[in-house]
């Protein structure tokens, strides 16, 4: 009878390291999703606050511009908010304004078309790899880039 008490004893030992093990690999495995969450919160954070400061640089040169090209609202205060200086835009002024962004993006796709590839920034490397047609995955390993950060950056440019 001791010997089957025994037996059974072992047979449930047994059991329970093989479910410790179990459960062991399972955490592994919630604690490596848990890491890589992080990893595309992080990357996604990087991303996003890239854009808002390429934003934020953009609308301060389009103030400056402004400001330069009507002389008659350059001594409003560089603090004041866009949407009081909008009511005392004209119409030419704006495309005035327009225009020369237009030549100064030529300017600048000619200059980049002169660099070689890897001078590049950033974004330029993605919008001119996904013109060529790569997918957001082919456009990440050749850059060296997480995929989300990729994808990001192609949904900021649509």
């Amino acid at each position: 009878m001791l010997i089957i008490f025994t037996i059974i004893n072992f047979a449930l030992i047994l059991l329970a390291i093989f479910f410790i093990i179990l459960l062991f690999i399972k955490l592994s495995k919630v604690q490596q999703l848990e890491q890589e969450y992080r990893t595309l919160i992080q990357e996604a954070e990087d991303t996003i606050t890239s854009y808002v400061l390429e934003l934020k640089e953009e609308n301060s040169s389009f103030l400056q511009k402004l400001s330069n090209a009507n002389p008659g609202i350059a001594h409003l205060d560089k603090q004041e908010s866009f949407d009081t200086r909008e009511e005392e835009l004209t119409e030419a002024d704006l495309k005035d304004l327009l225009m020369q962004e237009n030549v100064r993006e030529d300017h600048i796709e000619t200059v980049i078309a002169e660099k070689p590839f890897e001078e590049w920034n950033i974004k330029d490397q993605v919008m001119h790899l996904s013109e060529k047609g790569l997918t957001s995955s082919e456009i990440a390993k050749k850059l060296n880039k997480g995929k989300t950060e990729i994808e990001l950056l192609l949904k900021f440019r649509q």
